[in-house]
């Protein structure tokens, strides 16, 4: 069957999560009909002018010549083969197409490798931050046992010294004595 302008212009394709942008599909089938418009629509004006001419031309009057046998002439071509040419058509936007695909494909295949790097990256910094983190964490608690055990160590010697003094104000009771 020989697909119409008309057929690409109300061509509709199923909807699919990963295929193809419809607005661009919609745009290149536009384009493709319109110059497929232009095309017939040259090859239509193109014939008639043929025609006009063959019948514009005088047809040569007889003339007695010896019979002569020549080589067979090759018929005309036809004009236009539509249905021939709307299947070469109907190829090369199939073809189009499937390299389309095959494009579209090998962008999905980059960004995924390239997502895949870009995931890895991140995953090997968040792992160094977390190490960092954890080795600024175990600093900060050492660093808060340092000085509990050094609050500890000042408190003791200072009730050491306290109580040092207390007794010697109690074995100097002299001095408080009248």
């Amino acid at each position: 069957m020989a697909i119409t302008i008309k057929d690409i212009h109300e061509k509709e394709f199923t909807k699919q999560v990963r295929g193809y942008s419809i607005d661009e599909v919609d745009d290149f089938l536009d384009e493709l009909a319109d110059q497929m418009e232009a095309m017939i629509k040259e090859n239509r004006e193109l014939a008639a002018e043929l025609e006009a001419m063959k019948n514009a031309a005088p047809a040569p009057a007889p003339v007695a010549t010896p019979v002569v046998e020549a080589a067979p002439q090759a018929a005309p071509a036809p004009l236009m083969d539509e249905p021939q040419y709307f299947k070469n058509l109907e190829t090369t936007v199939r073809e189009t197409l499937i390299n389309a695909q095959h494009l579209a494909d090998e962008t999905v295949a980059e960004a995924r490798k390239k997502a895949n790097t870009l995931l890895a990256s991140a995953e090997e910094q968040v792992a160094a931050m977390t190490a960092s983190a954890k080795a600024e964490v175990e600093s900060a608690r050492a660093e808060s046992a340092e000085l509990k055990a050094g609050a500890e160590d000042y408190r003791a010697r200072f009730l050491r010294l306290v109580q040092e003094q207390a007794n010697l104000l109690k074995a100097d009771d002299s001095l408080f004595s009248k």
